[in-house]
């Protein structure tokens, strides 16, 4: 159940919160600081969605807003070349000095009305050395980390070149070693905890952060749809950023190629909407719930030939309503898209590779019906919101039972909620 969801600004009392001793077979006490950045707050929504549902969890959520003088802080100098404007370990650094204000003994969270805190995501997490002993932390709690990334992941991910010393590694992976647990986004990232920060493995998960996608009207969530009809073809492109998510290569792909055609439909807050361009519809930023009930399911295909990536939940959401995917292969999209099934991975330098994945189908209906189912069963079968989010919850309350938790790549179907 909720107990209480809240930002950090508000005022919080002692009667909304958990009581300080947890009664003997009941709920797990737990307490997720929730971490607002785009992507985490589709996490942030889903955490708070499905423990509504658990009899054996007492949540409190707290969506952690940044007050002015911490995005000051933490914003990103104009030229941050080689790192050298040191964000990462500012975040570290002054995320504790603000928690510290919100967690501890006589402050509004107290450690004692929790068995666990969940924090999304590391770059919050240096708080944690702060109750790493028996006089720090007397009622014992645990403390579990959320993450899509390490700094290693983005560096190998963006091939970035540190100038920077290595101060900020060394602090994150003393976050990572002295967690409790790591809920990994990916084994990508669990595997970085593990090899890269010496990661205890019994201590790493694998929380992939699944959207919730519903069904279409008179069609189950991974049954057969029937093959899209009409001209044009539609391309559909999602990204907050243009720029970083490829935005302008695929417009000039399609102005060269294709704007005869096929319709290129663009979903971007930070895209030039007063381009002049043949057959391109801006569509600007759009409501969730307009882009998978209607815009979504009108598309041939979804390409976004994004520069990096961790994750891609526009890319699950496409495959969802029946899109075959075009992306990168970076990050853990791999772990996301089923290159060869779902859609086709390329290598993110390579113009051709991406221009002959879009006409091989555009010019080949079949193989799009195909994808496109397959990628609706795909996400049924082992990209299932509900799936993901349980089987974090559960090893939330095993970890508060002091319990052994579960690390699995691929839920077995027999695990599905719906």
């Amino acid at each position: 159940m909720n107990r209480l969801l809240c930002t950090s600004s508000d005022a919080i009392s002692e009667q909304s919160l958990p009581p300080r001793t947890r009664e003997r077979g009941g709920p797990a006490r737990v307490l997720f600081l929730h971490g607002m950045e785009v992507g985490f707050s589709t996490t942030t929504a889903n955490l708070e969605h499905f423990a509504a549902t658990r009899p054996d969890i007492d949540a409190v959520h707290v969506r952690l807003a940044m007050p002015g003088w911490l995005w000051l802080a933490c914003k990103q100098f104009p030229v941050p070349v080689g790192e050298l404007d040191y964000r990462y370990l500012r975040h570290m650094l002054f995320w504790r000095m603000y928690l510290r204000g919100l967690l501890g003994p006589g402050k509004n969270l107290p450690l004692d009305r929790f068995d666990v805190v969940h924090i999304t995501t590391q770059q919050r997490a240096l708080i944690i050395q702060d109750f790493r002993t028996p006089a720090t932390n007397p009622s014992g709690t645990k403390f579990a980390i959320n993450l899509d990334a390490t700094l290693r992941n983005w560096e190998s991910m963006r091939a970035l070149r540190r100038l920077a010393p290595t101060i900020d590694w060394s602090m994150e992976g003393r976050i990572l070693r002295s967690a409790d647990m790591l809920a990994c986004a990916t084994e990508w990232v669990g595997n970085s905890c593990e090899q890269e920060y010496g990661a205890a493995r019994e201590r790493v998960v694998i929380h992939k952060p699944c959207a919730r996608i519903e069904a279409k009207p008179g069609v189950r969530l991974g049954e057969p749809d029937r093959p899209r009809t009409g001209s044009p073809l539609r391309i559909i492109f999602i990204g907050g950023n243009w720029i970083d998510k490829g935005g302008p290569r695929l417009l000039g792909w399609h102005q060269q190629r294709w704007a005869d055609k096929v319709e290129l439909h663009i979903v971007s807050g930070s895209s030039p909407t007063n381009t002049i361009a043949k057959n391109v519809i801006w569509h600007g930023k759009v409501p969730h719930a307009q882009l998978m009930g209607e815009l979504l399911p009108s598309m041939d295909l979804f390409v976004v030939p994004t520069k990096w990536d961790t994750f891609m939940i526009a890319a699950q959401e496409a495959q969802g309503a029946g899109v075959p995917v075009i992306t990168t292969r970076t990050g853990g999209v791999a772990e996301c898209v089923a290159d060869g099934m779902t859609g086709f991975l390329c290598n993110r330098d390579d113009d051709r590779q991406y221009i002959s994945a879009v006409e091989r189908l555009l010019a080949d209906a079949p193989l799009r019906h195909r994808m496109g189912q397959a990628g609706r069963e795909h996400v049924a079968h082992h990209l299932s919101a509900s799936v993901w989010h349980n089987h974090l919850l559960s090893q939330l309350v095993a970890l508060a039972e002091s319990a052994g938790t579960t690390r699995l790549s691929r839920l077995p179907a027999s695990t599905l909620r719906g």
